[in-house]
């Protein structure tokens, strides 16, 4: 039944969302400032920044005293200190660019066709931020999953994975990992990556050329979502290429009739990709096949499907 809870206005994000993008946020990074200070320093409306810091400083994400204003400590942790347990990054900054997407959803149904997005620097880290979080709580078990059965020396090619999300796992697991994601992509990571740790960084589109292998296992977290029925029959032929005899695929998504995301994520993809949606299980497994692959062993970790298949 409809879930009139979740029909709300989205004050909070919205208030947080532009707190960072007017650059509120940044500017009290260092720590705290007249409030006359800030609307200087960020070129805004001294009424209108006054409104915007008492909306935070009763969310809690703002402290204001004898107009001196601050980031609280709760903020801080969130924001700033990646080493606290309630660090997120800009990770709520990613739904707060996507907004302008789902609200062209009308014109989306009317023509197919996705709004134009900006690629920039900004918007990239955000994404790496949710990936991240979005990751957190399920990497272990999906690595775990991607390698049963197997015992290093192992090779593994990490198409997308410049988020190091699993590339990490991985590689704590004794695994030489090999990430291949978009150049812009590698050169933001790149300087993240843990040192003592076998992962090297490939900047360049998988779609047109695979990093050479052999690998013994190559890994897809959430990239078929992104292509439609015949960019991942492509995608898997190429993979099969890299592979040594036997070699397993592993594919992490939501898989259309098992995940109840999976309809949410159709949309999702329709406002975001050119022909990006959600497959069935069927459609895994015929793409497979032609690319030489057994059929997939399918399994969930909370909303999402890992996908197991070896070359015949």
């Amino acid at each position: 039944m409809p879930n009139r809870d979740q029909l709300v206005f989205p004050d909070e994000l919205l208030l947080a969302g532009a707190a960072v993008r007017c650059g509120l946020i940044e500017a009290l990074r260092a720590g705290p400032r007249p409030v006359a200070e800030v609307a200087q320093v960020i070129e805004a409306d001294h009424r209108a920044l006054e409104r915007l810091i008492e909306a935070l400083v009763q969310l809690g994400y703002l402290e204001l005293e004898n107009s001196v204003v601050a980031l609280a400590p709760e903020a801080r942790r969130m924001l700033f200190e990646p080493e606290s347990e309630d660090y997120t990054g800009f990770a709520f900054m990613h739904a707060y660019s996507r907004l302008g997407s789902w609200l062209a959803l009308p014109e989306v149904i009317r023509t197919g066709k996705p709004p134009r997005k900006e690629r920039s620097p900004e918007k990239i880290r955000y994404f790496m931020d949710a990936m991240r979080e979005h990751a957190r709580p399920v990497a272990d078990a999906v690595v775990d999953l991607c390698l049963e059965g197997l015992s290093p020396p192992l090779r593994l090619l990490d198409l997308g994975g410049g988020p190091l999300n699993y590339a990490v796992p991985f590689a704590r697991r004794g695994v030489a990992v090999t990430v291949q994601d978009m150049p812009e992509v590698v050169a933001l990571m790149a300087p993240l990556v843990p040192p003592g740790l076998e992962i090297k960084l490939v900047g360049r589109d998988f779609r047109e050329e695979l990093a050479p292998g052999p690998f013994e296992v190559a890994f897809l977290g959430n990239i078929t979502h992104i292509y439609g029925p015949d960019e991942n029959r492509d995608l898997f032929s190429g993979v099969a290429e890299v592979l040594t005899p036997g070699g397993r695929i592993a594919i992490l998504d939501y898989v259309r009739g098992v995940s109840t995301r999976a309809a949410y994520m159709g949309v999702n993809m329709l406002v975001s990709s050119a022909s990006g949606g959600v497959w069935r299980a069927d459609e895994y497994t015929a793409w497979l096949e032609a690319a030489g692959f057994g059929p997939p062993r399918i399994r969930s970790i909370e909303e999402r499907q890992v996908l197991v298949a070896h070359l015949r």
